[in-house]
């Protein structure tokens, strides 16, 4: 059965007591909601919204709903005298008797209409049909917040209480609005307290409401434990048009985060507060919001940004996973964000907005820094700001040895790695994008050889054979490639003769081998070939090879001078920019001509001579030019009155 609570008040004291008290009953057919408050039941009739479609959720997550602890020592309730001007009700346990006042459950909803007007919706049910008057006050809070007896809300100026009353036996409900007020003189703004904050005057909901109570059993659909079965006026709803009431005027921003039920003991405003149902979230906002964050690539900064539009603050830093959130209570309008302030050495890579709500908008000002908002009712700007931040390459010229002088001359595709630098110095390319660069090392300086690149990140390499380093930077990342140059040795020959002290001997020639595997060994193999590196001794018997790149080597006379045997090849292990310093001694070669004659005539005489087991025949004859007489008074080692025969002898020619 629908109940439509529309009184007609014939008598005028009823008429005069609404009048002076300020409410109203009910209206039925509440125009512009879809939702039938007034057949005082739960269940959908046709094509009306009801409580059983009202998506209400008592379990798992709660929406819209409360439910009252067990009746009994478990049961909570406001004490010790608390009214509805007490700022922070005193809460007891197990002080509410199993009558009109102990409350089971209650619904609520707030809701904006296809007619874009805002409508409130709510519903009690208690213990027991009461034998006196009925008394529900409903609570809407904006704040969050837990006041100090840790159940109940912080109150904020404009927090509306809604008064539900019902007459001794009476089924036609009368309501009528309260605003706590934190500013004032008491007496002209609070509806009873002589001190603010208060609840203000009630307000009037004349032509704005509809609500019923159930006059016979209904069913609640709503678990848990459904279907539950309520006995006669057990249970009341109701719905409000909170636009035309003026409790959310229209085109203005407003919140409210929970709500909760109370019940008075009669119906003086001033009566003690009985049970209670804790507040529930309500998450209704008539306000846009606006939160920026920031995201960074590649370390961290601090960034500036201003705002226009009114927004508070008007300016604001932030860093890397920071926000800045301007609530959810900001009136439509045009706002702008601008991030204005960057650190030195990074780039706003991008702006991504998620926005909300019809009439909502946010869209980056071309390629610029700036955010053009358009903040409709209930809309939602969310937007982050990406900076990655620049990177830094740097090449660094190392020699071996360390210290040795040496300019080498580097190309790049980058600016800062364009240059020459010596052992110990840098080339650097700061702020730059992050991403692949090259940096070459032109031939190096003489005598030197590019012996190895190594890059101190994983991702970047060298090259040697091109002579190339290959730079892989990421956002906020310093790579150094070092270029090593190792200087070419040499090795200086000094030739002698084996005299003491030794002649220098010009004119020797020497020739370096590469000692290739298997190397050492006695002399150069069949493997160790020959380079392009040859050396003349001077006057001085010396003579060098010049910039030899390090290693083993061979060095092998290849001409001996007249009159001299061949020294022995000698190895010659080159380091980094080393000298390799050798003694080649050349013997001298000697000749020993034995003359024998006969002391009669002084004329030759051919014999067998043996010198270092070698049998050689002496001159017989005289050379052309010379006579006999002549070489044998020649004089020297001259052995006389020797008879034929065998004559031992030994040659000993001194060093």
């Amino acid at each position: 059965m629908k109940n439509i609570t529309r009184a007609r008040w014939g008598a005028g004291i009823a008429c005069l007591a609404l009048i002076l008290s300020g409410v109203t009953s009910a209206q039925a057919n509440l125009p512009g909601s879809p939702f039938d408050a007034g057949d005082g039941n739960l269940l959908v009739n046709g094509v009306e919204d009801d409580w059983a479609n009202a998506a209400i959720s008592c379990t798992g997550t709660i929406v819209g709903c409360g439910l009252d602890l067990p009746t009994g020592q478990q049961d909570n309730s406001f004490g010790q005298g608390t009214k509805e001007d007490t700022p922070v009700p005193t809460v007891v346990s197990g002080q509410v008797p199993n009558n009109k006042s102990d409350l089971t459950r209650f619904y609520s909803k707030l809701k904006t209409e296809a007619n874009g007007k805002d409508y409130a919706y709510l519903a009690w049910e208690r213990v027991q049909e009461p034998n006196g008057t009925t008394n529900m006050d409903f609570e809407f809070n904006k704040s969050a917040a837990v006041s100090a007896n840790g159940v109940t809300p912080v109150r904020s100026d404009g927090d509306v209480l809604i008064k539900y009353d019902l007459a001794q036996g009476g089924v036609t409900p009368v309501l009528g609005y309260h605003l706590w007020t934190t500013t004032g003189a008491p007496a002209s703004v609070c509806e009873a307290s002589n001190t603010v904050p208060c609840w203000g005057k009630v307000q009037p909901l004349d032509g704005n409401f509809e609500a019923s109570i159930n006059t016979e059993a209904v069913v609640d659909p709503i678990n848990p434990d459904a279907p539950r079965s309520l006995s006669v006026r057990t249970f009341g709803e109701a719905a409000i048009n909170l636009t035309d009431s003026n409790i959310i005027p229209a085109n203005t921003c407003e919140t409210f985060s929970g709500a909760y039920l109370k019940s008075r003991s009669s119906d003086s405003f001033t009566a003690a507060l009985k049970d209670f149902i804790a507040p529930v979230p309500l998450n209704f906002s008539k306000c846009g919001s606006i939160k920026i964050r920031k995201a960074t690539v590649g370390g961290d900064g601090t960034f500036g940004y201003t705002t226009t539009g009114g927004l508070t603050p008007a300016t604001f830093t932030l860093s890397n996973g920071g926000l800045r959130d301007y609530g959810s209570a900001l009136q439509p309008g045009s706002y702008t964000i601008t991030e204005n302030s960057l650190p030195a050495g990074w780039d706003l890579t991008s702006i991504s907005c998620t926005v909300t709500g019809t009439g909502t908008s946010a869209a980056q000002s071309g390629t610029s820094a700036t955010i053009n908002i358009t903040l409709g009712f209930q809309g939602t700007v969310d937007c982050t700001y990406t900076n990655t931040a620049r990177a830094t390459i740097i090449v660094e010229k190392q020699t071996v040895p360390d210290g040795t002088a040496g300019t080498f001359a580097f190309t790049s595709d980058v600016a800062g790695l364009n240059g020459s630098i010596s052992d110990g110095q840098t080339l650097t390319a700061a702020g730059i994008l992050p991403g692949t660069y090259t940096a070459t090392e032109t031939d190096p300086a003489p005598g030197f050889d590019l012996t190895g690149i190594a890059c101190d990140d994983s991702n970047s390499t060298g090259n040697v054979a091109t002579r190339t380093a290959t730079f892989v930077a990421a956002a906020g990342e310093t790579v150094k490639c070092t270029f090593t140059n190792s200087q070419r040795g040499r090795i200086n020959v000094l030739k002698t003769d084996d005299d003491t002290p030794g002649v220098p001997l010009a004119g020797a020639v020497f020739t370096l081998y590469a000692d290739a595997a298997p190397t050492g060994g006695t002399g150069p193999g069949a493997e160790d070939a020959a380079t392009a590196f040859t050396c003349t001794t001077t006057d001085a018997g010396t003579c060098s090879f010049l910039n030899i790149v390090q290693g083993s080597y061979w060095v092998v006379e290849t001409t001996t001078p007249a009159g001299h045997d061949t020294a022995t090849a000698q190895l010659a292990t080159v380091g980094a920019g080393g000298t390799v310093s050798l003694t080649f001694v050349d013997p001298r070669d000697f000749k020993i001509i034995v003359l024998v004659c006969k002391e009669a005539d002084n004329s030759l005489y051919s014999s067998t001579v043996t010198v270092d087991g070698e049998d050689k025949t002496s001159l017989g004859t005289t050379p052309s030019g010379l006579t006999s007489a002549q070489l044998c008074a020649l004089g020297g080692a001259t052995y006389g009155d020797k008879s034929y025969g065998n004559h031992d002898s030994n040659v000993n020619i001194p060093q």
